[in-house]
Parts: C-alpha cells; structure tokens; sequence
C-alpha cells in the first residue's frame, strides 16, 4: 500500500470511526432527530472509501460491492423507522423490510467472498445455524408470524459468515467482521422480546449499531483494501 493510500486509509478509518461513535450515541440514547442525521454518516463514509478503488476492480465486484452498500443504507433506514415506531404492527413491518433489504446485502457480500475464493465449510456454517436458532426460537414464541421472513434473513446471514472465515485474506479481519454482523443481529431481538429494562436496553443497542458498523468496516474494507 503506498503512502497515499495508507493515508487516506487512515483518514477514512478516522472518520469511519467518528461518525460511528455518533450514531451509536445518538441510538443508545434513544434520540430520534440525532438519530436519523447520525445513523447513514457511517455507511456513506464507507461507501466513499470503497468507490476510491472502483477501478482495479471488475464490473461484477464493483457491483457486489455497491448492493452490499447500498442495501445495507436502506436497511439501516427500514431498522432506524422499526426503532421509534410506536405500533407493534409497523415495528414488525419495518422489521421485515429491514431483514429483506439486509438479506440482500448479505447475498452480495457473500457473493464478492466466492469470488475470491471463499468457499463456507459446513461445520461453520452448521454452528453459525445453531446460534441463530436461538433468536429464531424466541422469535417463534413472540413473533412467529414473522419466521419465514427473519428465518431465510438468518439463512443468509449464517451463509455470509462461515463464507467471511473462509476467506483467505485478510484475516483474522474477515472471520471477525462476520461473527460481529452475527452477533449485532442476535441481538435485535433479544433486546425487543427479552429486555425490559431502560439501562439494559439502551446498553444493548449501543452493543447492536457498535458491532455492526465495525462489522461493516472490517468486511467493505477486506473486499476493497487489497493492496
């Protein structure tokens, strides 16, 4: 990597890292204004950092990449809409378009990691299902009506980890940043279904939106910093 590079490497990490702080703030504390200016900042820091590369890249990757982008914002809006929704009909509305449109970019990252290579071993693959089956049993004791659409969402999910430790480099940052987007979502409705608690919950959400933007960063990043 050439200086220049590193350089803005390190400025967009800087920013990345800033921006995500604020929104993560901005969630825990349960501010819906501050919420909404905060919560894109980081995914489109990230975006501008992975569009500087666009041209060592194929047509397919820059492709992959850009839907893992771009559904991971809209999902990051469905999600912020489910957050300060009032009634439970809307917050299990937004909850699927959420898991429709973050399906989606799960699909493209886990593409962008086949092309290089990546192929998930069935024992990782096989453990990642079990975890999730966790929030999948809760979700069938509050919310089973909404199993079919978070059930393949965790599919997808599962999928885009155990192919994330596959993948030969970067590591470990790969393997790290899909067991984070996991553990991010585990969350989700653990917090909804489980946690009564003020304290707890606003813990749990600064646990959910830290984790995932780190998620984020560590597999944009080992998809588009190659060199």
């Amino acid at each position: 990597m050439s200086p220049a590079t590193a350089a803005r490497t390190h400025a967009a990490a800087a920013a990345f890292a800033v921006t995500s702080a604020a929104a993560t703030v901005a969630g825990a504390l349960h501010r819906r204004r501050a919420a909404e200016i905060t919560k894109p900042l980081p995914m489109l820091v990230l975006a501008a950092h992975a569009a500087r590369g666009h041209r060592g890249r194929s047509a397919l990757d820059n492709a992959l990449l850009a839907g893992a982008l771009a559904f991971s914002i809209a999902g990051d809006r469905a999600m912020l809409l489910e957050e300060f929704a009032d009634e439970p009909s809307t917050k299990d509305r937004r909850l699927q378009i959420g898991a429709s449109l973050f399906a989606g970019a799960q699909l493209c990252l886990t593409g962008a990691m086949l092309r290089r290579g990546a192929r998930p071993r069935p024992r990782g693959l096989a453990l990642r299902t079990l975890i999730l089956g966790e929030s999948a049993t809760v979700l069938a004791l509050h919310r089973p009506r909404l199993l079919p659409v978070l059930g393949t969402y965790g599919n997808t999910l599962a999928t885009m980890s155990a192919t994330a430790d596959a993948v030969a480099a970067p590591q470990p940052a790969m393997r790290a940043g899909g067991w984070l987007f996991l553990a991010s979502d585990l969350t989700i409705l653990n917090r909804r279904h489980l946690i009564t608690d003020r304290r707890v919950a606003a813990v749990s959400e600064a646990w959910v939106l830290a984790s995932y933007f780190a998620a984020q960063w560590l597999l944009i990043t080992g998809l588009t910093d190659r060199d």
